[in-house]
């Protein structure tokens, strides 16, 4: 059956087609870790001296780990209703002289829950790349923009000057921090091991005669063959789902944030301020062909919706696992990490793109920016004006009365501050606001230096690890 004939994952088929998440949350590479995990467990019990465990069976392991009859693990799949029974007798059948050891002292949670960590864990690396590099991508906007004024906005209306580049690195402080929390649970992300059917290893201790250091030992091996640093030390049957909860909240605060920063990149665009990346055939809207909508900044906040609202779901997961295990927890866990770990993949991705090709429309920027510079003289000539002794309670009263007359105004004509300024109380600052106001950098405080006091010292440091220098730039298919 051709693919468009039947339902597919948009993850996987649209956003996230070209990915190497797609392969790593497949159903072969999770068979291909199941063995791998199964070859990890007879090569540590042998390492301890589990004499049942010979080398001619890990070999033949190694040789058919690759080697999967799909129709017949699924025919098993059929009959058993058990996943890792069907693929343990699958890798049986071409492993005679390994049948009577494969899984030997183990449960089905060591094969799921041990390559589930694998494979998150490799997801996450992933993403943590992709990560970086947009957030280097908004460091490089910023930079290139760190001098070009544009009108603040509070409560959405009009205040004081900020740039351009100020403003992308308060995206980009969001977005580190989301980051930030993602890179940390990867540090501290533990692999449950080998525990058992409960998680007492009673079945290990038995293979071992009792000996609690082997056993210990055994856990450690296989936690190392798997290249984790760090394991839990008890659990049930499965590892605590409050681990995947950590997981899933870091993702839904690069939701958040991302949403956070193309919601402001739509505003921006609909001011004619920003124009994100628009290609030479792209088409806006089928019955207004004139139109340039900021699709890639809404895609980016339906998505970051999904990513915002799972961890009420992962919450549940682990609140309904009762007592030393339920399976409450599979099915959702089946379909909702990976959709996470991919929605933030098909983010990031769509992110990149834009900032790779996010644009200042400067001629508008600026014809608003002289829009308001009269107004923002009058904040500058309070400071002046308390600076020389004016009651400060005295200049607001006048400023603020002089401010809203020349607000009326502005619906008509263009206010010129000299004008704005003609009252007598202004004489003895008004030459020097005046000569502030032709310049709008003046107005900006320290714009500049934080943007780039912001990019060299925590920014390109926390990104350092993960960045990949030679990555080259995205283009969406869709």
């Amino acid at each position: 059956m051709a693919s468009e004939d039947k339902f597919e994952s948009v993850l996987s088929t649209r956003y996230c087609k070209n990915s190497p998440l797609v392969s790593i949350l497949s159903e072969t590479n999770k068979a291909t870790l199941w063995r791998q995990l199964w070859i990890w467990l007879a090569e540590a019990e042998k390492e301890l001296g589990l004499k049942q465990v010979t080398q001619e069976a890990i070999d033949e392991m190694k040789a058919q780990k690759n080697n999967f009859d799909w129709p017949f693990i699924r025919a098993e799949e059929r009959k058993l209703k058990h996943d890792v029974m069907a693929h343990n007798h699958a890798f049986g059948k071409i492993c005679p002289t390994a049948a009577g050891i494969i899984h030997l002292g183990a449960t089905s949670c060591f094969v799921q829950d041990n390559a589930d960590l694998i494979a998150y864990r490799d997801s996450i690396d992933h993403l943590l790349k992709r990560f970086a590099t947009v957030i280097d991508r908004l460091a490089t906007f910023s930079l290139q923009n760190k001098e070009v004024v544009t009108v603040g906005r509070t409560h959405y209306q009009t205040a004081s000057l900020v740039t351009v580049g100020k403003r992308g690195v308060l995206w980009a402080q969001e977005l580190l921090m989301a980051f930030q929390s993602l890179a940390e649970f990867r540090d501290k992300m533990r692999f449950r091991g080998i525990k058992g059917a409960t998680g007492t290893q009673d079945s290990f201790l038995t293979l071992f005669n009792g000996d609690e250091e082997k056993v210990e030992a055994l856990d450690e091996l296989v936690t190392a063959k798997a290249q984790f640093s760090r394991r839990f030390l008890i659990t049930g049957q499965t590892y605590s789902r409050q681990q995947d909860s950590q997981l899933v909240f870091s993702l839904s605060l690069l939701g958040a944030a991302a949403k956070k920063v193309c919601t402001d990149i739509r505003i921006l665009q609909a001011f004619g301020e920003l124009l994100e990346p628009f290609e030479k055939d792209q088409i806006g809207s089928s019955a207004m062909p004139y139109k340039k909508n900021p699709m890639k900044s809404e895609r980016c906040c339906s998505l970051a919706r999904k990513l915002i609202n799972a961890p009420q779901e992962a919450l549940t997961i682990l609140a309904d696992q009762g007592l030393e295990r339920t399976l409450d927890d599979s099915a959702g866990r089946r379909m909702l990490i990976p959709d996470v770990l991919l929605t933030g993949e098909a983010l990031l991705t769509t992110l990149q793109n834009i900032f790779e090709g996010l644009t200042v429309q400067t001629e508008n920027v600026k014809k608003i920016v002289d829009d308001e510079i009269a107004f923002l003289g009058l904040e500058k000539a309070m400071m002046m004006l308390t600076e020389e002794g004016v009651d400060r309670q005295q200049a607001h009263a006048v400023i603020r009365k002089t401010a809203l007359e020349a607000k009326q105004l502005q619906a008509t004509q263009k206010v010129d501050i000299r004008q704005t300024m003609a009252d007598p109380f202004f004489d003895s600052v008004r030459d020097r606001v005046v000569g502030l106001v032709n310049n709008p950098i003046n107005f900006t405080g320290r714009c500049v230096s934080q943007t780039e006091n912001f990019i060299e010292k925590e920014l390109k440091p926390t990104i350092a690890k993960y960045l990949d220098h030679a990555a080259g730039n995205v283009q969406l298919d869709v």
